[in-house]
């Protein structure tokens, strides 16, 4: 349970990171989708940063139990890293497309998907 916790708030705040320090980032889009449906009132860019970095580790924790036989049988000792390095992809790639996430700086999201399969990797061993 520590452990999970300790993923999900480094995940959430690298991923925060990324919004937060992308000059161009644009979320007026989901801010329009929850306007829409009377959820936000005020655009705070920082509300909405968080909202998107909680959903974003939600989903790689989610993919992470989903393929666990795959990971322990396959994947115990070979390519484990990659793997991460996958789910991490296709976590934020999908929220990001999702929530029609735009202007964010390719050079922090690689390093999220370098810092954060590394993070995911060296927290088995809690």
């Amino acid at each position: 349970m520590i452990k999970n916790l300790i993923r999900f708030f480094i995940l959430s705040l690298l991923n925060f990171s990324i919004l937060f320090f992308s000059e161009n980032a644009n979320v007026y889009q989901f801010y329009k989708d929850l306007n829409s449906i009377n959820i936000l009132f005020t655009f705070n860019e920082n509300i909405i940063y968080i909202i998107i970095s909680i959903l974003v580790p939600l989903l790689t924790l989610f993919l992470i139990y989903f393929f666990r036989p795959f990971i322990e049988i396959y994947l115990l000792h070979f390519l484990k890293l990659n793997f991460y390095f996958l789910l991490n992809l296709i976590s934020i790639s999908t929220i990001y497309i999702i929530l029609r996430i735009y202007g964010y700086d390719r050079l922090n999201l690689l390093l999220y998907l370098l810092i954060s399969s590394v993070v995911l990797y060296k927290s088995e061993k809690l």
